[in-house]
């Protein structure tokens, strides 16, 4: 009985236990609010698993693990499948996996490759330049031996040291100078690759050794040439590298520009990458000459009163006398002859007087009867029945400032002598007309005009006017005679007309009236001679043009259209009427009927001007905002097909508009190594193996693309050792695989050599067994090399 009483009560307990249970768990999904999983993205490889935990929220902000508690479905199980957390990879694909409790239900999407066996890399060291940007193409192999030649995409890429270079999806782009580690990890797999960014081979700078005079203030200007293992060359990096001076108060270097100071020694350190270059700098330690002439006047057959003296300079000792120790030359002993300083005139000429002693040198400039210039009258006016005759004055200003009149020594022609006559400058006046008198002395021609009973100069007094419709001008030429005589106006004399009664009409006086809005010419003749005005009676109210930015290439042309408002001439022809101007013709031009042709590259601002309102349009000649190539990166073989051979590559330039143009036969190709590719119009053609750059330039940009020729994997040969007999010849073949799986019989191109030719010859892959013995057969090609063992019995 009592066992029975004990065994209700525990019965009894337990039912409470449970139903209090019971309503601690519905209390609990009463208050969950959120499911929270550890991870909602999983990728796997075929074969491995990996867990995820599933956390409930409640409205207390209290959590519970209730990751065995849900429930966990694979929404495709032929890809992956989940218990209680834990995904497994079944195949390869994509599935949702989704994770219910209570009311709350979250999802993690799950994807599946195959696993990667192994991961490949098509190059295995990096030297870069800061203007590359190559492509590193990943390989990977997976265990049912399928590849995938877009795993570059797919991998993880990571880089020690991201101040030498940064890298996505394979993409390298050099930050700075020095070395780096890139790693790339697909799956468990992955490959490294080392990197060097402007790893100079060699820094060699323009001078080693410089000579100063503090006193001077002068500066020497050093350039700095980077030479790159891959044989690659810049002239010039001496604005990018680093520069120091051991002693600033001696001289001091900004950009390898070096200036000195004060007296002393001291040295200029250049550093470009893990290069450095130095410059030994003295400053006023060196001598310098000074001559007691700079320019020297004489006449024919006269010699220098007082020889040149010479002195060289030195800041310890001040100035020594060398004339006598100099050598003395003439640039043209015809000219002018020396001797220890003593110049000699010979004839009308110039020439260079040059002193020279140990490495310094001095130039003296001699003139012989060589005037700078020469001054006469340019107009003259005769008259038949007054001075008929006028003497001319001629006078030569030579370098040492000197002036003589030379009228006598000069030669005198006369354009038209039967008009004017001139001897020695004297004018003499034979019939009414006009004639161009010259003067020529010392190599040096002036002239003047000479008017006999005529107007020195005859024009219209005004070249434009505008009016009002209704207004009036009165016209007029102005006849010039000369010094001494007042100008003339004339009106009733001159045959006055107009071009367009109907916009301005003239009379016989020369009253010119407006008549209606418009442009007209008017037209003065005299004595058989047409001066013309133009008229502009009313006034556009705006001027304006559609094109406002003109983008263009040297040798383009293009009209820029123009558009008046109320334009008082309804004809055709707006272009015409209007008024021209470039603001720099030397890059864009253009004519009177605004037609704009590119000269060179540059910005200019085009003017139009009519009836009193102007217009500018912008233009643009190879302003180039952006330059591209159509790829990164050319590999190319001197074997195999003709495709193989060479690579085509275009260049798209892109304007400030937006607008691109192929300028790849309009660009200047070049190469940094013609030894191994060589490029034409963007055409590159392998020539040998190697590394070289291809530059491509248009304007002011320039792009750069890596060209290989010859890069291989390895080199073999069908055979690794040969037993042979006296004799006997044997053809080896030579097969290069490339880094894209091509392989190419290169027997005939490869270089083969036979470390005993005792025993057996070679020749294009021919082995011949000339004797006994044991010989070694090297074939190379393509910067790789491999061995055959010829034993001959």
């Amino acid at each position: 009985m009592k066992k029975l009483q004990k065994m209700l009560v525990m019965s009894l307990v337990m039912a409470l236990c449970m139903a209090y249970s019971g309503v601690t768990w519905a209390a609990n999904l009463a208050d969950l609010t959120k499911l929270v999983l550890s991870k909602s993205q999983v990728t796997l490889e075929i074969g491995d698993t990996a867990s995820v935990t599933a956390t409930a929220v409640y409205k207390d902000n209290s959590t519970e693990n209730v990751t065995i508690k849900s429930t966990w479905t694979s929404k495709n199980n032929a890809v992956a499948t989940v218990y209680n957390g834990t995904i497994t990879a079944v195949g390869e694909g994509t599935s949702t996996i989704s994770v219910v409790y209570g009311s709350e239900s979250q999802s993690v999407q799950v994807t599946v490759t195959k696993k990667v066996k192994a991961l490949t890399k098509d190059v295995q060291k990096l030297d870069l330049k800061m203007s590359d940007s190559p492509t590193i193409q990943l390989t990977a192999t997976y265990t049912d031996n399928s590849t995938d030649t877009d795993a570059s995409n797919k991998a993880e890429w990571t880089v020690d040291d991201n101040n030498v270079v940064s890298v996505v999806n394979g993409k390298v782009k050099p930050v700075g100078s020095g070395a780096a580690t890139i790693t790339a990890t697909y799956g468990k797999q992955s490959v490294t690759i080392p990197v060097t960014v402007e790893m100079v081979k060699r820094l060699d700078p323009s001078k080693t050794q410089v000579s100063m005079l503090a006193n001077e203030n002068k500066t020497v200007k050093i350039t700095l040439k980077a030479t790159y293992p891959d044989g690659d060359v810049k002239e010039d990096v001496a604005a990018q590298a680093e520069w120091s001076s051991s002693s600033p108060t001696v001289a001091d270097v900004i950009k390898g520009e070096i200036t000195a100071y004060g007296p002393g020694s001291a040295t200029i350190t250049a550093k470009y990458g893990t290069k450095t270059a130095t410059i030994q700098v003295e400053v006023d330690k060196a001598i310098r000459l000074q001559a007691s002439e700079q320019n020297i006047f004489l006449h024919a057959h006269e010699s220098l009163t007082t020889p040149i003296k010479l002195e060289a300079v030195y800041p310890d000792k001040g100035a020594v006398d060398i004339t006598k120790d100099a050598v003395w030359t003439s640039s043209n002993e015809k000219v002018a002859f020396v001797k220890q300083g003593a110049v000699t005139a010979n004839e009308p000429g110039t020439a260079v007087i040059t002193a020279k002693y140990g490495d310094k040198s001095v130039s003296i400039n001699v003139d012989v009867d060589v005037p700078r210039h020469l001054d006469m009258v340019d107009k003259v006016a005769l008259s038949l029945s007054g001075t008929k005759t006028q003497q001319l004055e001629l006078t030569a200003t030579y370098a040492n400032g000197q002036t003589e009149k030379v009228q006598s020594k000069a030669e005198w022609k006369s354009s038209k002598e039967d008009v004017v006559y001139v001897s020695n400058g004297m004018l003499t006046a034979y019939k009414k007309g006009e004639a161009e008198v010259s003067a020529t002395y010392g190599g040096v021609t002036v002239t003047t005009r000479v008017a006999v009973d005529m107007p020195l100069k005859i024009d219209i007094a005004a070249k434009k006017i505008s009016l009002k419709i209704e207004g009036t001008y009165t016209a007029s030429l102005v006849l010039d005679y000369g010094e001494g005589k007042p100008a003339e106006q004339l009106t009733d004399k001159v045959e006055w007309s107009s071009s367009k009664e109907a916009v301005a009409k003239v009379d016989e006086k020369g009253v010119i009236t407006g008549v209606s809005s418009g442009t007209a010419t008017i037209t003065g003749k005299y004595e058989g001679k047409t001066y013309t005005m133009t008229v502009e009676v009313g006034l556009v109210t705006d001027l304006t043009s559609p094109q406002s930015l003109i983008i263009m290439s040297t040798g383009d042309k293009k009209k820029i259209e123009l558009n008046a408002v109320n334009d008082p001439d309804s004809s055709d022809g707006l272009n015409k009427r209007a008024t021209w101007k470039s603001s720099s013709p030397s890059i864009a031009s253009v004519d009177s009927e605004g037609v704009v042709t590119g000269m060179k590259n540059g910005k200019a601002t085009i003017t139009a001007e009519y009836g009193g309102k102007k217009v500018t349009i912008q233009v643009e000649v190879d302003v180039i905002s952006k330059i591209n190539a159509s790829v990164d990166f050319v590999s190319l073989k001197t074997v195999g097909d003709a495709k193989d051979k060479t690579a085509t590559v275009t260049i798209t330039v892109s304007f400030s508009d937006g607008s691109t143009k192929d300028v790849s036969s309009q660009a200047t190709w070049s190469t940094s190594n013609y030894k191994v590719a060589s490029v034409s119009g963007g055409k590159i053609t392998a020539v040998g193996s190697g590394k070289t750059t291809v530059t491509a330039k248009y304007g002011s940009k320039s792009i750069r693309i890596p060209v290989q020729v010859d890069t291989m994997k390895y080199l073999q040969t069908n055979e690794v050792s040969l037993n042979m007999t006296v004799g006997q010849t044997y053809n080896l073949v030579a097969t290069a695989t490339y880094g894209d799986g091509s392989e190419v019989d290169v027997s005939k191109p490869a270089m083969w050599k036979s470390s005993r030719i005792l025993t057996a010859t070679v020749k294009d892959g021919v082995v011949k067994a000339t004797g006994k013995g044991k010989a070694t057969i090297t074939v190379s090609f393509g910067g790789k090399s491999t061995k055959v063992v010829v034993n001959v019995k």
